[in-house]
């Protein structure tokens, strides 16, 4: 059982840090960073300050992680424009999230750049692991940037003056470049595995990471370097942590996500390589750092803070539905010539991240809503489904399928527990990496190096059997057919888990994807209402300059060496 994060205020130089209480527990206090690193303890409080924004709601609490990166082909917001600018591409250099991000994650860099300056000159790191977990995590910071922003500016050292603030971009290539070259150099000093896994970087999560950043660098939007040299070092990197034998795949692809939803660590099979811990569920005045997984992008339920006695889920807007594009490919896209004539959808993902209800009601109403007959039952909790217009009970791909919930961080009370009171926020923690991710990765890196093999094969098919569908033999594909199968892979194992958009980024066809939105709402599947319309809206706005975040006007005003980033 995974424990929470605390907060730990550090004045002085390092604010607002965050301590992950799966190594060390500790109540919320204030330290002042000249008198700090005295303990081990306390070099591990400062460790879990640069963790620690990662759990903020500006990065994967919500903002980059729902709001920014979960707005892509297979996945759409489904609410009035309103304010909602970042959701449907309407932001600019003014908005307010796209600020909050940025700040956000320069926070865990300046919190990584203050934390490796004062433990090197402590003795309570004398193998430098701490240290070398810090240095992973700037990284990784810059990588994140880089991707989202492109050109942004490289900060190795802690800001200490007014002076220092003023810093230019570095083009987006020559920080990657920076980013693959610390984290090799963190291989080494990685622990292979740490108790809190995985909550903590280790070894195999840094190999991970380093195939995807290579893989990025070897697409379409980054200009330089060796394309195959990158494609090769990503496969290599993948290849190593299958290698490993520490991970494996989930018999059971929901219970990964069960796992979160219920605050427990898969000691098992290890399918989840690093995810992102939440803090409680503001509940009480400390826990601000609770992450709204659940709350914007799980199952809708609706209701009020005085019914939930009678309810089976617990609150949630259900802010995002899946698209027809990743409906068709769990129905129509890459069957085998015995499946075609099927009338149900065999992949088991399919109802878990799609799944045909959601809840709804009031103190009016039966319990759990109502709308279609009861009978659906989920670990011995009756439940009566509410429906939005004509989403069916059953697959039929009739059925207006395309406004189901995303159902993958549901929070039914069968899993997370009962809650007294309308919280939104939630302790269901975010997968950063997982192995399928890796394997998928391997197959990906693998094909366009040398075509298909027989391992690239292997690593697609076991991800496929696992979701209980059948792939063709190894001879009916070619290296463009093969490559097509792993992209639409990615699609049905990975949606909802803010790698997509950056996925199509990458492949240099995001804008073409998201334009086809209109196409598709005007599908006879899709039902002609107001969600269709808003899927639409976002789709078709979609233009050359959102592969980009634009740099904050705040920041341009802060920084003069800033320039904005083109077209912006």
């Amino acid at each position: 059982m995974k424990k929470i994060f605390n907060r730990i205020l550090i004045v002085a130089g390092m604010s607002a840090l965050l301590s992950s209480c799966s190594f060390f527990e500790v109540e919320p206090q204030v330290i002042c960073s000249e008198t700090f690193y005295n303990t081990e303890k306390e070099v591990q409080y400062g460790l879990a300050g640069v963790y620690g924004v990662m759990s903020n709601e500006a990065f994967y609490g919500n903002y980059y992680s729902v709001m920014y990166s979960n707005i892509d082909d297979l996945c759409y917001f489904n609410r009035d424009i309103g304010t909602n600018y970042l959701q449907y591409n309407r932001h600019d250099a003014g908005t307010s999230q796209v600020y909050n991000i940025w700040v956000e994650i320069y926070q865990g860099i300046r919190n990584a750049n203050a934390f490796m300056e004062a433990v090197v000159q402590t003795e309570f790191d004398k193998d430098g692991k701490y240290y070398n977990e810090a240095r992973f995590l700037r990284a990784y910071y810059h990588f994140i940037l880089a991707q989202a922003w492109g050109d942004v500016p490289l900060r190795k050292n802690a800001v200490k003056t007014h002076d220092e603030v003023m810093i230019a971009v570095t083009p987006q290539y020559d920080v990657l470049s920076w980013v693959v070259e610390e984290m090799e150099a963190c291989i080494a000093l990685a622990d292979e595995e740490l108790d809190n896994s995985p909550s903590r970087i280790t070894k195999t999560t840094i190999q991970g990471i380093l195939a995807r950043v290579y893989l990025f660098m070897a697409g379409e939007t980054v200009k330089g370097g060796d394309k195959q040299a990158f494609l090769t070092k990503a496969r290599d990197h993948a290849d190593a942590v299958i290698k490993s034998g520490r991970h494996q795949l989930n018999p059971d692809y929901s219970q990964i996500f069960k796992n979160m939803i219920m605050d427990e660590y898969d000691k098992e099979y290890h399918e989840s390589m690093w995810e992102v811990d939440f803090l409680g569920d503001r509940s009480s005045a400390e826990s601000w750092s609770n992450g709204r997984i659940g709350d914007v992008i799980g199952l809708q339920s609706g209701g009020s803070a005085t019914n939930y006695s009678e309810w089976a889920c617990n609150y949630s807007y259900g802010q995002y539905d899946g698209s027809l594009k990743l409906w068709d490919l769990y129905w129509r896209t890459d069957r085998t010539e015995d499946e075609h004539e099927l009338t149900i959808v065999n992949d088991k993902r399919q109802e878990w991240n799609l799944p045909p209800y959601n809840y709804a009601g009031s103190s009016s109403q039966p319990p759990y809503g109502s709308g279609l007959a009861s009978g659906k039952s989920l670990a011995g909790v009756d439940r009566t489904p509410y429906v939005y217009d004509k989403v069916s009970t059953n697959n039929d791909p009739l059925a207006a399928p395309a406004i189901r919930n995303c159902g993958k961080y549901r929070r039914e009370v069968v899993y997370e527990g009962q809650k007294t009171a309308k919280l939104l926020y939630t302790t269901l923690n975010y997968p950063i990496l997982r192995y399928s991710d890796v394997l998928l990765m391997y197959a990906e890196a693998s094909n366009e190096v040398s075509g298909v093999s027989q391992e690239a094969y292997d690593c697609v098919k076991a991800v496929r059997d696992r979701a209980g569908i059948k792939t063709k033999a190894m001879s009916e594909y070619d290296k463009e057919s093969f490559r097509e199968l792993v992209r639409n892979e990615r699609g049905r194992e990975l949606c909802f888990e803010s790698l997509r958009k950056y996925d199509l980024i990458r492949w240099g066809i995001y804008v073409e994807e998201m334009n086809k939105y209109t196409e598709w709402t005007a599908d006879e599947r899709w039902s002609k209402n107001a969600k269709a319309a808003r899927a639409a809206s976002i789709g078709g706005y979609v233009k050359d300059v959102h592969i980009v975040l634009p740099i904050p006007s705040i920041e341009l005003g802060v920084n003069d060496l800033l320039v904005q980033n083109p077209l912006w």
